[in-house]
């Protein structure tokens, strides 16, 4: 695979896959890898990230724009393209270090070609080039334009739908249900002469012989309010489809190619990783405080919103590659601060209760109904937005990571003290004391199959290793000496699970009375494929099986503050009772294997994340509703387990240190990261089959 991920046929079964496979990104917009004359039916979605609407009682999600590639093709009056015929010869093509998609594909009687990008020059900005060779005489027909039948999850979100011509362009403008005014502004060059064709599209035609080329190209412009449409349509036609993807080059070659990973010995787990490093770098706003969605760019699963993915799982990634997007991501949560406030006093608390599905103001997106009783069809109460807490801790664990490996305290003044404050003030006010110490009590950790749970383990340290940080943080600035004072207090009494006397840390109180079932027998217990394993009534519930990484999830993020035997003992308790029900989990396994010399598990938990947006089958639908999309989560969590897992990256006051431990399928790695404003290249080799290691750090020009 290298730096290009090919297909070469044309399979109508995958195309949602695909689309998912070939996804373009700025951070900004996405498209997916659809081809130009498939619409809807194939959900082709050209989203806009970071902004929201709701028709009627759906769930409010984010919006997905009209589609301004769509083709036609028609041969002597008959409709000749993938969506009527098949190819006889089909490649689609995602050149990662380029961010650029590609398709040729051969139809009876022509040959077309195509590639696109969203600019990381100017990131409004979607350009695509299209040629058609014919390959015999006869009267062709090209009708293209805005295709205004938009693919939604829980849509349409546009009440009302208005495109006005002007002399060079198109100019949709549609009004969301909740009233917001959003602008696509679209020009189409064609080689041939164009005629109207209904108020949104052209058409091409001409008596056409053997060898003749019609080209279209297209730029898409997007604006969330009014501006000058004409200025900036005149500006991408002037430059042209060259210059504007030699800009877009000039700014995204580099940054692939100082954030890819070379693995000397493992040509696989190399591709892997870099088309998980390629599918990050499409995901950052460089330009706005926006965070990113738990699908990324790839449309509206999950409503668009942003989970505990961005700060755990995508953070050090950015921090290490892209800074000003690790900046954003941390400022996303300052200034959704009044949201989070807000569903605290809801619920009856004090400070900041972040949103479990967050959206543009942090109210919380996620629903009291996530699953359905596949015996009845109706949906099943489910506490993931009320009890999950942890969420509030991993936005300060977030906040201290961008400190520690970008250098910049500058936030702490930008609302950063306010927001520790908050996060502090909550997990004093949900906690309840008995027997002499603070308790977590009705909460759901990252195993999500067991819910209302106290001191589950993990929100417990993350909430203790939140407050210490806030401490540090809060100490030297005057007005909050009383907070300070009481959260000191708190932490003498403050329970944290202790490991027993084998090492290892329940995971919740009562969970070692639970039966002690494997993952395949709950699985046998499943009465329908669509049964849900986890809450009051789940397979799971009444066993130890986990969905997720939890407790080792724990001690992975965690890492200085238990002892190796303490790791090891929990990961090997907890790793046959994981289910990997979420793609968060393998990278989880993948980091703390690494730490404890399981090199296998290391690399095989490693491949399972790297992968997950590669190869099929990936479960798309759930009870009618699509899952599908990218899993930005995953990708991140590879990153984590070749930097600090095989790496052995860690931080310290004055720096960072490697400590390596590469599985046995790799000779070499190497990899360029910018920590504290520097660049470094680091490249570690094997130096016998004993364990030794050479490495180098060597800084580079930033």
């Amino acid at each position: 695979m290298k730096d290009v991920l090919s297909v070469s046929s044309y399979d109508p079964s995958s195309r949602i896959q695909e689309g998912n496979r070939f996804l373009l990104g700025n951070g900004h917009l996405g498209y997916r890898g659809t081809i130009e004359e498939e619409g809807a039916e194939s959900m082709t979605g050209y989203n806009l990230v970071g902004v929201y609407d709701r028709f009627q009682d759906k769930w409010r999600e984010s919006i997905n724009l009209p589609n301004p590639l769509s083709l036609k093709t028609f041969v002597d009056g008959k409709e000749e393209d993938a969506t009527s015929v098949a190819p006889s010869a089909h490649k689609a093509s995602l050149h990662q270090s380029q961010e650029i998609f590609a398709r040729l594909s051969s139809f009876p009687h022509y040959l077309i070609s195509s590639q696109r990008f969203l600019s990381f020059c100017q990131d409004n900005l979607l350009a695509c080039k299209i040629s058609v060779c014919v390959t015999r005489e006869g009267d062709f027909s090209f009708q293209y334009g805005l295709d205004l039948d938009i693919y939604d999850i829980n849509g349409p979100h546009f009440k009302e739908k208005k495109v006005t011509r002007y002399e060079d362009f198109l100019l949709f403008e549609g009004v969301t249900n909740e009233g917001k005014h959003l602008y696509e502004a679209v020009a189409y060059e064609s080689s041939l002469p164009k005629e109207s064709q209904g108020e949104s599209r052209f058409e091409s035609k001409a008596r056409m012989e053997k060898g003749e080329v019609f080209e279209l190209t297209v730029y898409s412009l997007v604006f969330e309010g009014e501006e000058d449409f004409a200025e900036e349509i005149l500006a991408v036609k002037k430059a042209g489809f060259e210059r504007l993807k030699e800009d877009h080059l000039n700014i995204f070659s580099p940054l692939y190619e100082h954030a890819k990973v070379r693995l000397h010995g493992d040509e696989e787990g190399e591709a892997e990783g870099n088309y998980s490093i390629y599918m990050l770098l499409i995901l950052g706003d460089a330009n706005r405080p926006r965070s990113i969605a738990a699908r990324g760019v790839s449309g509206q699963t999950y409503k668009g919103a942003v989970f505990w993915d961005s700060e755990i799982f995508l953070l050090p990634f950015f921090c290490l590659q892209r800074p000003e997007v690790a900046r954003n991501l941390v400022k996303y949560r300052i200034l959704t601060l009044e949201g989070a406030k807000a569903k605290a006093k809801e619920y009856g608390y004090e400070g900041a209760f972040f949103a479990w599905e967050s959206q543009e103001d942090g109210r919380d997106a996620c629903s009291k109904w996530n699953v359905t009783d596949w015996r009845t069809g109706k949906p099943i109460r489910t506490y993931f937005n009320e009890k999950q807490i942890h969420i509030s801790a991993d936005v300060a664990y977030a906040y201290e990571n961008y400190e520690k490996l970008t250098g910049d305290q500058s936030l702490l003044s930008e609302g950063g003290d306010e927001l520790l404050a908050e996060i502090a003030k909550f997990f004093l006010s949900y906690a309840t004391y008995r027997d002499g110490q603070y308790h977590l009590d009705d909460v759901i950790g990252p195993d999500e199959y067991h819910e209302r749970v106290n001191d589950n383990a993990f929100t417990n340290y993350m909430a203790a290793h939140a407050l210490r940080f806030v401490i540090k943080k809060l100490s030297p600035l005057g007005k909050y000496k009383d907070l300070v004072d009481r959260i000191s207090s708190f932490l003498e009494a403050f329970y944290l699970p202790q490991p027993n006397e084998d090492g290892v840390i329940e995971q919740f109180e009562g969970y070692f009375q639970k039966e002690d079932a494997t993952v395949d027998e709950v699985r046998s217990r499943l009465q329908d494929p669509k049964q849900y394993w986890g809450g009051k009534d789940g397979p799971a519930t009444p066993t130890k099986v986990i969905k997720q990484a939890d407790v080792v999830a724990m001690l992975a993020l965690l890492e200085g503050e238990f002892p190796l035997s303490v790791k090891k003992a929990n990961y090997d308790y907890y790793f046959p009772k994981t289910e990997h029900g979420s793609s968060l989990s393998s990278s989880m396994y993948s980091l703390l294997a690494s730490r404890i010399g399981e090199k296998e598990y290391a690399y095989s938990m490693y491949r399972k994340s790297s992968s997950v947006d590669l190869y099929g089958p990936q479960k798309l639908f759930a009870g009618g509703i699509y899952i599908g999309g990218s899993h930005p989560a995953s990708e991140g969590g590879a990153y984590l387990s070749l930097l600090y897992g095989w790496g052995g990256f860690s931080i310290e006051e004055e720096g960072f240190r490697l400590s390596p431990a590469l599985p046995e399928e790799v000779r070499g790695m190497e990899l360029s990261i910018l920590f504290r404003k520097k660049r470094y290249r680091i490249r570690i080799e094997k130096e016998d089959n004993n364990g030794g290691y050479s490495t180098e750090i060597k800084e580079e020009k930033a």
